[in-house]
């Protein structure tokens, strides 16, 4: 039985403050010159922004230091809407929201002025209870074409994206991260070219605001596409789709 209240919350952060300990925390991160350290952490980070599109990069640093096992985050009343409801007594993740301002509140097209930030708070699909998430498409596919990898690959150093291949964290096959792509050992080609959708439609770019289930509908889309011009099989779900956040 789900319990429904309205939460309240103690006033544990002002914007203040939360400004200076995401501060403090990317200073930690700048000192740690060990090679190891750094890598493990920016991969951290790097999945973070994947399960995270939608959010400033300010707002992902705030999730992965108050929350680093956080998969999916919303709002109170988004949960609500999706007939999930957040435990009593779960305390949220801080961010900063927009405090925007209608400059003629009358005026149907007024311009509208940003007068600062406050603190709002998230919560985590596993702070919640209710209604399953539909679950995530087993997309990945495992062929190999290394003359296509290779011709992938020079495609995109001549756009000016390194492609690496490192062990990620979990069961990631891919990650573009706006100019890079790490790509698992394990993971097929198709998962080189999804990435690249990514890139080539510019995903990362502050100019392109979209959902991150249209962002990964895109991408796969592209996937789907050149993978069957150039004769792979198993490319799974063609209408691949993603829940958003």
């Amino acid at each position: 039985m789900n319990t429904q209240f309205e939460p309240t919350y103690e006033p544990r952060f002002t914007s203040a403050d939360l400004t200076k300990s995401i501060e403090e925390h990317l200073q930690e991160l700048a000192a740690a010159t060990d090679a190891a350290r750094l890598s493990e952490e920016m991969l951290k980070y790097l999945e973070t922004c994947s399960k995270f599109h939608n959010y400033s990069v300010f707002n992902t640093w705030s999730i992965l230091f108050n929350k680093p096992d956080a998969t999916i985050v919303a709002g109170f009343q988004k949960w609500r809407s999706m007939n999930r409801f957040v435990r009593k007594g779960e305390k949220g993740i801080p961010i900063l929201a927009p405090i925007i301002f209608k400059e003629e509140p009358n005026k149907e097209n007024s311009k509208t002025i940003l007068r600062g930030f406050k603190v709002v708070y998230v919560f985590d699909v596993s702070q919640t209870d209710g209604e399953p998430l539909p679950e995530t498409p087993d997309w990945k596919s495992p062929e190999q074409n290394l003359m296509l990898l290779d011709k992938l690959v020079r495609f995109a150093e001549s756009k000016g994206i390194a492609v690496s291949f490192v062990e990620l964290p979990g069961d990631i096959q891919g990650v573009s991260s706006g100019g890079s792509i790490k790509v698992s050992p394990q993971a097929g080609v198709k998962t080189v070219i999804h990435e690249l959708g990514h890139e080539l439609l510019k995903h990362h770019s502050d100019e392109v605001k979209l959902d991150r289930a249209i962002c990964e509908l895109e991408a796969e889309s592209v996937a789907y596409v050149v993978g069957k011009h150039f004769g792979l099989q198993q490319l799974n779900s063609p209408n691949y789709t993603l829940h958003g956040h």
